[in-house]
């Protein structure tokens, strides 16, 4: 899958993400990767993204202010978009989990 395979509506919704993570995180945002069951069709109505910060101390923070990004676009597009932060250093330890280690080598790194 490639990002010309998401409908106009999905690349709206991203595009958004990114624009809204880059006002909260700024130069913390070191990426941001599209991943899951959208890699395998265009049937799937949600987008994953995991998004890697630099020094994330609160997990519970970020997901709040992630949440502050994403829901005026759930509602706004119909699309719902599940996203999981992760702190730099912890993905560089965890990166030959089978989880990471996916997400890295076949999800679709946003702009």
């Amino acid at each position: 899958m490639s990002m010309e395979s998401l409908s106009p509506d999905e690349s709206r919704a991203l595009q958004d993400l990114m624009d809204g993570l880059r006002v909260i995180y700024g130069d913390r945002l070191q990426r941001a990767i599209l991943y899951g069951q959208k890699m395998r069709g265009p049937k799937s109505s949600d987008l994953d993204v995991l998004i890697v910060i630099r020094e994330m101390n609160n997990r519970n923070e970020e997901l709040g202010r992630v949440h502050r990004v994403t829901e005026p676009i759930t509602i706004e597009r119909d699309i719902l978009i599940t996203v999981i932060p992760v702190d730099e250093a912890e993905l560089e330890k965890r990166v030959e989990t089978a989880f990471f280690s996916n997400i890295l080598n076949r999800g679709i790194p946003l702009g």
